[in-house]
């Protein structure tokens, strides 16, 4: 299978549990939560569930419920927490500090424990999350990948998850039934948050704001309303002042971060898309649909300073550097050519003068 859909829309949840489903002892009726097979597929233990994700080069394998990470001992706590984490929170999001790249290793040892012979009824599961970072580089991994798809085992499915369908490669999109996501319905969304306790005068503001995705409502829930505009504004000044040393400033921080805490990076990028929707709608003099207090006046003010501009092609821009994210990019080369391209907008929009 293939569970593709935006980010935070809930497709790992859902693999994790069509997987328990599929080992139910109570089938058809299943997943029922409550036999043993579902017990141990609630706290991710099961025999038969495996899991494949993006690893630092130092790493070689995740493999079984317990996350067997060999050669690094610190990975191996990280995963062990990331995954306990998980069987409470579906939404959680499994993230190794610098892994750009699903490893060929991680799929070799998967092939060696695939074809032996289970002694414990049930299906063997394999949740390959980030799957479309099997592409990264030659693809070798994906590759790798693909020889077991051409020859599946006996009573196995391979489940992979991913933002990004299309940068998979086609030889392995083409063997998996595809189930597309959409992104939640804020209803959902707004059900979900109060049920974690989150103040009704929060909530509001975070469904609209995340749009859908819950790793994004999760990054707010811990900012204060006055953060997320100062988060805005510090961003609109580096990257819309024609000032080199604030360009430098910018690049250098946001290098970093991309390198440090990715998805703090990728949520502020987010932020910042968000708060130029805004003004592209007040230009066409359309009122905001967030109830952030403050983001509405200082995207209008945006507007008044300038005659004309590209909102789309900024966005365009913005949304490359987030896609890049989730390759090899080089970030302070990215950042730096998003910086000129912005600045041939300005100008060309008069926004200097």
């Amino acid at each position: 299978y293939l569970f593709s859909g935006p980010s935070g829309c809930g497709k790992e949840g859902i693999a994790i549990a069509f997987s328990a489903g599929l080992n139910c002892e109570r089938k058809p009726q299943g997943p029922c939560g409550e036999c043993g097979s579902c017990k141990r597929f609630r706290t991710l233990q099961h025999e038969h569930l495996a899991f494949i994700v993006p690893l630092p080069g130092s790493a070689s394998t995740v493999a079984g419920g317990k996350g067997q990470l060999k050669k690094d001992r610190e990975n191996v706590g990280l995963f062990q927490a990331a995954i306990q984490e998980k069987a409470t929170n579906p939404f959680f999001k499994i993230v190794f500090p610098k892994a750009k790249q699903i490893l060929i290793s991680s799929i070799r040892d998967l092939r060696k424990t695939l074809y032996l012979k289970s002694h414990i009824q049930g299906r063997k599961t394999v949740l390959i999350f980030d799957s479309h970072l099997l592409s990264i580089g030659q693809g070798a991994a994906g590759n790798a990948l693909l020889k077991i798809l051409e020859e599946p085992p006996n009573n196995t499915t391979l489940i992979l998850v991913t933002d990004y369908k299309e940068q998979l490669l086609p030889t392995l999109s083409s063997r998996c039934q595809q189930v597309d996501f959409p992104p939640l319905d804020p209803e959902v969304m707004t059900l979900y948050l109060e049920k974690m306790g989150i103040s009704s005068e929060l909530v509001p503001i975070v469904t609209e704001i995340s749009q859908g995705n819950m790793h994004r409502a999760y990054s707010l829930l811990d900012k204060s309303t006055e953060d997320i505009l100062v988060m805005i504004k510090d961003m609109v000044v580096s990257i819309f002042t024609e000032d080199g040393s604030n360009w430098r400033q910018f690049i250098n921080e946001y290098s970093q971060l991309a390198l440090n805490d990715p998805q703090e990076f990728t949520f502020k990028f987010h932020l910042l898309q968000l708060w130029l929707r805004s003004a592209y709608r007040g230009k066409l003099g359309l009122s905001s649909n967030v109830s952030l207090v403050g983001l509405d006046e200082g995207s209008l003010s945006f507007v008044q300073k300038l005659r004309e501009i590209d909102f789309l092609r900024i966005d365009t821009y913005l949304e490359e550097i987030l896609t890049g994210m989730t390759r090899n990019l080089n970030t302070s080369i990215a950042l730096t050519n998003l910086l000129i391209k912005l600045h041939r907008e300005m100008n060309e929009g008069r926004l200097y003068g």
